[in-house]
């Protein structure tokens, strides 16, 4: 009986993998028309009128008309920039043009696209870099190429063969060397000097043991000028922002480009600072322990202290924060201005956020009174004045008010993209709806994949649409 029972589920498995396998996507426009035939297994959305498709685990590009412009041949077809795209094969890259014409052949073990058509190429581990027609515009040597952070195309290089180092632009025209230095990109456009010293290389191997770096770097900006003298950066630090994290016995804090102290060294953990102000968490105790979050700006001040459990980012003057197993709101100044009174809050669009207590949904305004009863299953936003709710396991769209806009008749509600269509689904088939309930595609497709530029990427099982 049980040897029945596993060949029985073994059976299914095989049933289930074959027919997701044979699950097929085509594309159609708003009036039901087929543009591309059922039979390709992926079909990403539209982008500039392409779209990539996978046929055969080979991926392909296709236009707004349904022509296969780049025939699917590859294993991978990155997005399309200046109408070029990074293409491999096996372990190989290449860049192609929208008409599939070969920029730079398909051989190489790495291609980035770096600036404005440019390429930065490794071929057999040469360094090289190829403009937009192929041009090789800075010899192919034993080097290693990354960008600059400062951006203007330029490029930092390492000779493998002779140690230099120096900043190229795209045309191979040196904008600064390093003679006798090693350098590192700091972030921001700044770059760190390490002048090589005997003391230093026995310090690298001795950092090899130790958890305390030992190699410093002097900031200078692009032209070699030292930001500040007396400032030095360990080998693991990195400016954003114009600012770096420092640590001192295993707390962080932050400094500026100019070595002042901006952040003490009071926290496990500080996030990156937006619009001048990081989040911070601080452990209730020394190893492991509940974690605290709090708010600071980039002068240290403590916005709001590290009491709570959680908390999101600032939108709309407004910030969620989690605070005995209760969410609420704060303000920019750190001030509870909706009370802990929810299970569940998420962040506020267009002055609503969707809140619910319990298992009940609603949505509440900016100054935290409700808008939209918290008497919901479920509730999805779907644009600044529309969301989908569902009631007794059906779902509808309802406005800020909480007045019903499409009755609540469907199994499942699915925005699609920033659109004004959704997909609905009845029974086990989907179809799209505008957000006034007009029918746009019948219910009778298996999925509604995305819409995109006038398309509806969409799928059938075989047997229930004829492939063309």
């Amino acid at each position: 009986m049980k040897k029945t029972l596993t060949l029985f589920y073994l059976l299914l498995i095989v049933a289930c993998v074959n027919a997701q396998s044979n699950y097929k996507y085509a594309v159609v426009n708003k009036k039901g028309e087929v543009i591309v035939p059922l039979g390709y297994e992926k079909i990403d959305v539209f982008k500039n009128g392409l779209a990539k498709v996978t046929k055969k685990d080979k991926v392909g590009i296709i236009n707004t008309t349904g022509k296969e412009v780049v025939p699917c041949l590859y294993d991978e077809i990155k997005d399309f920039e200046d109408e070029m795209a990074i293409v491999s094969k096996g372990n190989r890259f290449g860049v192609i043009n929208t008409a599939n014409d070969t920029i730079i052949p398909i051989k190489q073990i790495s291609v980035t696209n770096y600036y404005k058509g440019t390429f930065l190429v490794y071929d057999n581990y040469l360094f090289g870099v190829i403009d937009s027609t192929g041009k090789v515009t800075v010899p192919f040597t034993k080097s290693i190429g990354l960008p600059y952070s400062g951006g203007k195309g330029y490029i930092i290089t390492t000779r493998m063969d002779k140690s230099e180092q120096k900043i190229i632009d795209r045309h191979n025209n040196e904008i600064y060397s390093f003679p006798g230095h090693r350098v590192r990109d700091m972030n921001d456009g700044y770059l760190g000097i390490w002048e090589k010293k005997a003391t230093d290389q026995a310090s690298i191997y001795l950092n090899l043991k130790s958890p305390t770096p030992y190699v410093t770097y002097k900031i200078v900006d692009i032209e070699g000028n030292v930001i500040n003298p007396s400032l030095t950066i360990e080998q693991n630090q990195f400016f954003n922002g114009g600012f770096s994290r420092i640590s001192e016995d295993r707390k962080v804090g932050v400094i500026d480009i100019q070595g002042r102290l901006r952040v003490p060294c009071l926290y496990s953990r500080i996030f990156d600072f937006k619009d001048g102000y990081a989040k911070v968490k601080q452990d209730t105790t020394f190893l492991y322990g509940l974690n605290r979050y709090g708010i600071v700006n980039d002068r240290g001040d403590i916005i709001v202290p590290c009491i709570y459990d959680g908390l999101g980012e600032l939108k709309e003057n407004r910030m969620v924060a989690f605070l005995n197993q209760k969410y609420g709101f704060l303000n920019r100044q750190g001030q509870a201005v909706i009370s802990f009174n929810f299970d569940l809050a998420q962040d506020f669009e267009n002055g609503y956020a969707i809140v619910s207590k319990n298992n009940k949904y609603g949505v509440i305004g900016i100054d935290g009174k409700i808008v939209i009863p918290l008497i919901y299953e479920q509730i999805k936003r779907i644009d600044n004045a529309l969301f989908a709710a569902s009631k007794n396991l059906k779902w509808g769209i309802i406005d800020t008010k909480g007045q019903t806009q499409v009755e609540f008749t469907y199994k499942s509600i699915m925005q699609l993209s920033d659109s004004e269509y959704v997909a609905v689904q009845q029974d086990n088939y989907w179809g799209v709806i505008n957000k006034q309930g007009q029918q746009i595609l019948p219910i009778t497709y298996n999925e509604i994949v995305s819409y995109s530029e006038g398309m509806f990427v969409v799928s059938f099982y075989p047997s229930n649409f004829k492939e063309e």
